[in-house]
């Protein structure tokens, strides 16, 4: 028998809600959830990924790229940019790193104005905005001829209604409706059930080795930071 050769398996937030509610046995399988349910179980879907996506992961793992103009000391990345791991200049299709900076080391130098190479970054991550910061800041020359590229981990999407898909890959599906199911419990009252300790612990066994697989393969090499004086 021939294979389906079709790799595109998805689940709407609908759909996940319904197993998780399945697993629990607050619904009976393949039943419907009513629409107050569907709603607990949208709220608690979009807080859960929510929080899925302050651990990094490398399906978010996204390059942007800035373009520079002289003289500017900040500037305010895209709303989808989480968190900036690594800044580079390109110049002539040639990268060069850029040195990472604390908060405390970017606001302490005296002269932040100051117009030349950019060779160090600072990322302000603030509620609703995240500025990035260069030193020093590109002069006419640089600007014209340079641009930033960076490497940073994106905001997993929100799930705005039932019929959209959640913002992670395939093999994350049944992690997801476990982990649904683990949190829609206690909502719903199910905690002391059979049927909960079971998906409780079927949630994090899946979180787990999913979680241990979600890692970079390639050798990690490590080496003192150095500063230079100001």
């Amino acid at each position: 028998m021939a294979t389906s050769g079709s790799v595109d398996l998805t689940l709407t937030s609908r759909q996940i809600i319904a197993h998780a509610l399945s697993l629990l046995q607050v619904t009976a399988s393949g039943e419907t959830p009513s629409a107050a349910d569907a709603a607990i179980g949208l709220t608690a879907l979009e807080l859960m990924l929510k929080s899925w996506g302050a651990v990094p992961h490398l399906w978010l793992e996204t390059e942007g790229s800035l373009v520079l103009t002289a003289g500017t000391q900040n500037y305010t990345l895209p709303a989808a940019v989480d968190t900036v791991s690594s800044v580079r200049r390109r110049t002539s299709s040639i990268d060069t790193p850029l040195t990472e900076y604390s908060r405390q080391e970017y606001f302490d130098m005296p002269t932040k104005s100051a117009q030349g190479t950019p060779v160090c970054w600072y990322v302000d991550r603030q509620r609703a905005t995240t500025v990035l910061y260069l030193w020093p800041t590109a002069s006419a020359s640089v600007a014209s001829s340079t641009t930033l590229q960076y490497t940073y981990q994106r905001v997993i999407q929100d799930v705005d209604d039932l019929d959209n898909e959640a913002d992670l890959p395939q093999e994350w599906l049944e992690t997801i409706a476990y982990g649904l199911a683990r949190r829609l419990g206690p909502i719903f009252g199910v905690v002391a059930t059979p049927e909960f300790q079971v998906v409780a612990s079927e949630a994090d066994r899946l979180l787990q080795e999913l979680s241990a697989v979600d890692q970079e393969t390639a050798s990690l090499y490590m080496q003192p930071n150095s500063r230079w004086s100001r």
